[in-house]
């Protein structure tokens, strides 16, 4: 009973901070985030809060919140999720995130996405040269390439 208390309480703040977060401050300021996105957003950032509860972010928070939103805008929320929760493990991270080392994060984890497609694409490239490899040095294409040729134009020149 005492946690379903707490989780309806949780909702209840999470779902307040929310609507305070929401709250248009002036005609020209639109969401840049569905609702549930910026739920999503919120509750990442709700983790953070009770991670560092010693830290005073309650006149801060809602400007995070908004450069935590521009960037899901420009990233996706789920790649801000995934750069807030390394950040929470990260050795030597005292303090709630910045958004610009959210965004640092970010960056970090699309850099090691490149190159690990790359590394990849080098891969898949070796193995299907190493196949080209042993087809074409199969016997029997050898011996079509002496017959076609008078010689085989690969020996010497090629290594497996």
């Amino acid at each position: 009973m005492n946690r379903e208390r707490m989780q309806n309480d949780l909702e209840r703040v999470s779902q307040a901070q929310l609507e305070n977060a929401l709250t248009v401050q002036d005609e020209s300021s639109r969401a840049l985030l569905s609702k549930g996105d910026s739920a999503r957003l919120l509750a990442a950032m709700d983790k953070l809060t009770r991670r560092y509860p010693s830290q005073d972010q309650e006149s801060s928070i809602e400007a995070y919140f908004l450069d935590f939103e521009q960037l899901a805008a420009k990233h996706s929320v789920r790649k801000v999720e995934k750069a807030i929760a390394a950040l929470r493990i990260k050795p030597g991270q005292s303090f709630f995130p910045r958004p610009d080392e959210v965004a640092e994060e970010i960056e970090r984890q699309l850099e090691r996405g490149v190159a690990n497609d790359a590394r990849v694409e080098g891969e898949k490239f070796t193995d299907r040269w190493h196949k080209h490899m042993e087809q074409i040095m199969r016997p029997e294409e050898i011996e079509w390439r002496i017959k076609k040729f008078g010689r085989d134009p690969y020996a010497g020149k090629v290594s497996k």
